[in-house]
């Protein structure tokens, strides 16, 4: 009996039982929630005003030049508010120690592959690094035409670093028509700075960036190739570190990366879209960087960030294995435009991730599912707390080319450093899911832990007891009573978001600022678009042949629904995700450039058994013409509410100059909890965000 004693798991334990793996776990965000002490809502640095209220680069010769560098991708990426609830929810589970988000069925992290699809950055290249051995005044006026001013009360240049505002002033008129080529280079390189501090290397200052990019930008006439992907990925990586530490307050880097990548593999958590493209949106279809698949997303304006933080924990702890997409690209490869696919033969390599100081391990041999592949118990690894200190404070004289030079030839010889194992999925009593059980934190807070060890030992007690039993139909009235009083939530007072509504000063961590930065940018009406109009797919779900019986997502009340779009990787058992039986609608389509169907790759569910609850039957109703009948099995997932008038007829294509029609995206929408909508409801329906291409740095409202 003692010895049994020994084998029972401490249900109680947040994790994890084994230590070697999460040795930083002392001082992890995560360990000061569960005792009582919430350090808060992150405040999420975005892109600044000064940016995103300008025009879209239209000048060619600009934009030749940043398709020679490879930065064409940043061209079309557009201005939204990110989401400080959701940064903070992902950044609870993001684990310094392996680069990876521990989620509740197993590890999963933003790679090489999610830069280059989602942003169109290149990851082939050259590592971006070099010296900072500079005379930064002498910079500013060889490369960018200008001196700064460095006034008491108003530095232009502090350090190395240069205000955006100052850069945009540079480039605040047009290039003339006869500039001279050293003048378009001048003007290229301010803009480039500018735009590269405005997105994926933004820091905790929010209006600064670093002149040490200039050394990649130095020949503009014949620009050598770099790996701006992989630096992008290595700062993005610096910064979630360092906000997974129990002091942190702020976070910079890319955040629109790791909300696109967030809704893209857990499509639950992506709000509906409300209303579709302005009337003149349409035009032909083009290719560009996977982002654009969430630009009609709306903004979740003046909501209250840690309330959405707590149901954002909340759904993330109870989710299903069938809510998370391990492979959500694989159906748009061949649509996307060569540039963000040219990558490919890296995306799975061993790597150290380079960024003048900075050093990050990328590790693709943890999440192997994201490519495909059965994930076995990964080896250890050492992510090296001694270089996650190094930063450029007080470093003002070093060549990292030569500081680093060891992990520079690591990433040089990238091609041997793949990694191949067995293509397949993973059944659910793979050794993987009791391992991940030990090493892994298993809880964030204590409301999530109490329920999740509630439904986890009803779960095992229905095991016990065959269907039709009278034990087992008051187990599944007990589980139905508990789904059915957590649907009912309290209404969300309409407060402003402290974070996402303030503009965010300058932070007193990285030097004095002179303009201001809101983590929300202010929005503009969109201008004509290519248009992509989503198609429904007629190929039914078949679920995995498993014993385990599954949870619905909690839902609203019944509400009509649009047909939800399936996405389809390798041939393998896939899960639904269909909402609750109800009427659907059926959206014209755009017949000049068919749409291929976006698809959910099939992913294998967590070792546990999970059971059934009921759903609640909607009221009939009658419904107009479905397009694909055929019934599927289902997992229901949040349902929005109905609005009036959402048959939206798309207006007839414009013009679009210098765009080549082609098979255009096919968007498939998810529908959200409706505590994720604004409050009151606007009884709108959900309809399939379109990929209208929206000038860079617009905003869709």
């Amino acid at each position: 009996m003692a010895a049994a004693n020994v084998a029972r798991i401490n249900h109680a334990d947040p994790g994890p039982s084994d230590t070697m793996l999460l040795t930083q776990q002392p001082n992890h965000r995560s360990e000061v929630i569960w005792n009582g002490q919430d350090p808060g809502t992150l405040t999420c640095r975005s892109r600044s005003s000064e940016f995103s209220n300008r025009e879209p680069m239209v000048d060619d010769r600009v934009v030749n030049i940043m398709k020679a560098l490879g930065l064409e991708g940043l061209l079309w990426i557009p201005g939204r508010e990110i989401d400080n609830g959701l940064i903070t929810a992902l950044v609870e589970r993001w684990r310094p120690e392996t680069h990876t988000f521990h989620m509740p069925h197993g590890e999963i992290s933003i790679t090489l592959q999610d830069v280059e699809v989602l942003l169109g950055l290149p990851v082939d290249g050259d590592a971006i690094t070099g010296s900072t051995q500079k005379t930064w005044p002498v910079v500013c006026r060889e490369f960018l035409g200008f001196a700064p001013i460095n006034q008491d009360q108003h530095k232009q240049l502090d350090g190395q670093r240069i205000l955006i505002s100052r850069l945009l002033e540079q480039v605040a008129g047009p290039l003339s028509a006869n500039a001279e080529e050293d003048d378009v280079h001048k003007y290229a390189r301010c803009y480039i700075l500018a735009l590269l501090g405005d997105t994926i290397f933004a820091d905790k200052s929010g209006d600064r960036v670093h002149l040490m990019w200039v050394q990649q930008l130095e020949d503009l006439r014949n620009p050598h190739m770099y790996s701006w992907g992989s630096a992008c990925l290595a700062w993005l990586y610096r910064e979630l570190c360092k906000a997974s530490d129990r002091g942190t307050s702020q976070i910079g880097g890319v955040l629109l990366l790791v909300q696109y990548w967030a809704w893209a593999r857990f499509p639950y958590l992506c709000p509906a879209v409300e209303r579709g493209p302005p009337v003149g949106a349409y035009g032909p279809p083009v290719r560009a960087p996977l982002a654009l698949k969430w630009l009609w997303v709306p903004n979740k304006k003046n909501r209250p960030a840690h309330i959405f933080r707590d149901r954002y924990r909340e759904q993330l702890a109870s989710m299903l294995p069938s809510q998370v997409v391990w492979q959500p690209y694989e159906a748009e490869f061949d649509h996307l435009p060569p540039w963000c696919v040219a990558g490919r033969a890296v995306w799975t390599a061993k790597v150290p991730l380079v960024c003048f100081h900075l050093i990050e391990k990328h590790t693709p041999e943890r999440v192997v599912r994201q490519f495909g592949m059965i994930q076995g118990i990964p080896p250890s690894i050492d992510t090296d707390t001694v270089l996650h200190k190094i930063d450029l404070r007080g470093k003002v004289g070093v060549d990292w080319m030569r500081r680093h030079a060891v992990h520079i030839v690591h990433w040089r010889n990238r091609l041997q450093r793949r990694f191949e194992v067995v293509l397949g999925e993973m059944p659910p009593q793979h050794e993987y899911f009791g391992w991940f059980d030990r090493v892994t934190r298993r809880f964030i807070d204590r409301p999530g832990a109490k329920l999740t060890m509630l439904v986890s030992l009803v779960n095992r007690l229905s095991r016990h007891h065959p269907v039709g039993t009278e034990e087992h139909e008051d187990i599944t009235d007990v589980l139905t009573a508990v789904h059915r009083i957590d649907r009912v939530q309290p209404p969300i007072p309409e407060a402003p978001n402290e974070d996402a509504a303030t503009p965010a000063g300058p932070s007193s961590t990285e030097g004095p600022s002179t303009s201001t930065t809101s983590t929300g940018c202010p929005s503009r009406p969109p201008v004509a678009t290519p248009q992509v109009i989503p198609t429904p797919d007629s190929s039914p779900y078949t679920p995995h042949a498993s014993p385990s019986l599954t949870i619905p997502a909690f839902t609203s009340h019944p509400s009509p629904s649009l047909t939800i779009p399936a996405f389809t990787s390798h041939p393998s058992p896939r899960f639904p995700y269909t909402p609750h039986a109800s009427p659907s609608l059926t959206i014209p389509a755009f017949t000049s450039h068919p749409s291929p169907r976006f698809t959910i790759s099939a992913f294998t569910s967590h070792p546990s058994p999970t059971f059934t609850i009921p759903s609640s039957t909607p009221h009939p109703s009658p419904s107009p013409t479905i397009p694909h009948p055929a019934p599927r099995p289902t997992i229901p997932p949040p349902t929005p509410h109905p609005c009036h008038g959402s048959d939206i007829r798309p207006p007839l294509p414009q013009s679009f100059p210098e765009l080549s029609p082609i098979p255009s995206f096919h968007l498939g929408f998810h529908p959200t909890p409706p505590e994720m909508q604004q409050e009151p409801p606007s009884h709108s329906t959900s309809i399939a965000p379109s990929l209208a291409i929206d000038p860079p740095h617009i905003q869709a409202e």
